[in-house]
């Protein structure tokens, strides 16, 4: 399977990181260069940063960005690919799990999520397919809410995002994926990649660290312009949580909202 590493040049400790992940893993990875905010004009910036539900920093708008770019190479390359931040964490038996998915040659799916991220998703009840002979299972993720580290994108998949982009604004990049609802999602378990800084979370030990190049959204307090602006923005806001509780009811039925599980032990080998 091709894999598309998002990476920052001159995060040389993340690209480090990854050469010796992918070296112990026995896989190969193309680099994808991320967009900087040295690339944002003010211009594209105030075109494209103010129509999601809060304003983006340029950090936000660069990575949605540079998601973008991944997907623009998944339909040039017209072959499912896993699209990384140079962040995330595989586990060891993620070369296996890989093969298996490919094997299967999926023609009615979108996207596969491979991660998880300390938020509950709504997935299937049960299970539609199992890898590995039976120590994974991929389910129907209906709502996802958080986390665009890792993730299969299929060209199907891709030309529906890129074609959302004519008539919505770009996102934080998880928040557009997770909203695009036309996409024919699943969810795998136990998740197969986690964030560095998600480690802690999920009690595996490990040294590895990283500065963050973005910050994470859910600690950012935004900042408005004027009056006017912060109405229009906070209905906006009111408009995303509506779809969301709209999307439970439609689900509801035949879905389950709960924590993913992660095995500790399948990256045991991460110091």
């Amino acid at each position: 399977m091709n894999i598309l590493i998002i990476h920052l040049l001159g995060s040389k400790e993340r690209l480090d990181f990854q050469q010796q992940q992918f070296a112990r893993l026995h896989l190969n990875f193309e680099i994808l260069p991320a967009v900087s905010v040295a690339n944002i004009s003010e211009q594209q910036y105030q075109q494209q940063a103010f129509g999601w539900q809060r304003p983006l920093r340029k950090v936000e708008l660069a990575c949605f960005l540079s998601h973008k770019t991944a997907w623009e190479k998944v339909v040039e390359l017209n072959q499912p690919c896993l699209i990384l931040e140079d962040d995330a964490v595989l586990a060891k038996n993620s070369r296996e799990v890989l093969e298996d998915i490919e094997q299967q040659q999926f023609s009615d799916i979108d996207l596969i999520n491979l991660e998880v991220r300390s938020r509950k998703k709504i997935v299937s009840k049960q299970p539609g397919l199992t890898l590995l002979n039976g120590q994974f299972k991929l389910f129907e993720l209906y709502q996802d809410r958080t986390g665009a580290a890792g993730y299969i994108l299929y060209p199907s998949g891709a030309k529906k995002l890129i074609n959302r982009l004519k008539n919505t604004a770009p996102a934080i990049a998880d928040g557009f994926i997770c909203a695009s609802y036309e996409l024919s999602s699943l969810q795998i378990e136990p998740a197969l990649i986690i964030q560095q800084d998600q480690l802690d979370q999920y009690q595996i030990t490990s040294t590895l660290h990283f500065d963050s190049t973005i910050g994470r959204s859910e600690h950012h307090k935004p900042v408005y312009r004027n009056l006017s602006e912060k109405i229009a923005f906070k209905q906006r806001r009111l408009v995303g949580q509506l779809a969301l509780a709209i999307r439970y009811i439609q689900v509801m039925p035949k879905a389950s909202k709960r924590f993913i599980v992660l095995n500790k032990t399948d990256f045991d080998w991460v110091k």
